[in-house]
């Protein structure tokens, strides 16, 4: 059983999977490259402001292959909802690029945590993720997630 209290203590990103929702709605919405790239990219620490749980929680405490292993299956799991949702009605290059962009900030500290690269661009990326994240015990913090990207997806529906 996880020591729930200890892992809660620690600020990370909201999961994989809500950035690429919103990155593949973004990408079904708005038409203009350089816009929707742009959108998606500045979504990221917008979404990781909302009070939210994740599988990072505890990364510290977690070895290096099980944080390996649930950061790949939100990553996976994330790109095929998001494909699945919004990915076969635009181009598959402007897709992956507004879904890519919107997950940037996530691959940039990665090497922080896997490689322990704590160094300029990889430090700063942490460290501003840090800053910035909200996070929220479960189950609220999933739901405030749902909400959210919901949320975003319908207002993007609209607009679009």
């Amino acid at each position: 059983m996880t020591n729930l209290p200890i892992q809660c203590k620690l600020k990370k990103q909201m999961t994989a999977t809500a950035h690429a929702l919103v990155g593949g709605a973004i990408a079904v919405a708005v038409k203009d490259p350089v816009l929707g790239v742009t959108l998606a990219f500045a979504s990221h620490p917008f979404l990781d402001m909302v009070p939210h749980w994740d599988f990072g929680l505890g990364w510290r405490d977690k070895s290096k292959l099980h944080f390996l292993s649930e950061s790949i299956f939100d990553l996976m799991l994330g790109l095929l909802a998001s494909y699945m949702l919004f990915g076969r009605f635009v181009n598959p290059v402007y897709f992956l690029a507004v879904v890519f962009a919107s997950l940037f900030f996530d691959f940039l500290v990665v090497p922080y945590w896997f490689l322990k690269w704590h160094f300029f661009p990889f430090s700063t990326a942490y460290n501003f993720q840090h800053a910035i994240n909200a996070k929220a015990k479960l189950p609220w913090g999933v739901l405030n997630q749902v909400i959210t990207v919901a949320g975003i997806i319908f207002v993007l529906r609209i607009f679009r």
